[in-house]
């Protein structure tokens, strides 16, 4: 069992396509913690969304690793560790891209 946090509204136990998207989203590090006032969580109902979601989560980390990547080390001493940190992020996200066998745009 995993910890998706307190917000996250678990599918009918019958909705196999969403439960599998939501397995791919604990995949990618998504979890459901806030402090409660957004309620449940939201979970993609079908892969086309979840197609668009992982798309933007790719180009939105990518967009962060380029911040980094174009810093200097005297504006961010743990550079690395967030240029790092940010690859592992896009690696995570274009393994389930061609799980799912979506193509990148």
């Amino acid at each position: 069992m995993a910890d998706l946090g307190l917000d996250f509204k678990a599918p009918k136990k019958s909705a196999s396509k969403q439960w599998k998207i939501v397995e791919s989203l604990y995949r990618i590090g998504k979890v459901f913690h806030s402090c409660g006032c957004e309620g449940p969580g939201y979970i993609l109902q079908n892969l086309k969304d979840y197609e668009e979601y992982l798309m933007d989560r790719l180009e939105m980390y990518k967009n962060y690793q380029s911040v980094y990547q174009n810093s200097s080390e005297k504006d961010f001493p743990d550079k690395m560790e967030r240029v790092i940190y940010w690859s592992q992020k896009i690696i995570r996200v274009q393994d389930e891209i061609l799980r799912y066998g979506f193509s990148f745009h």
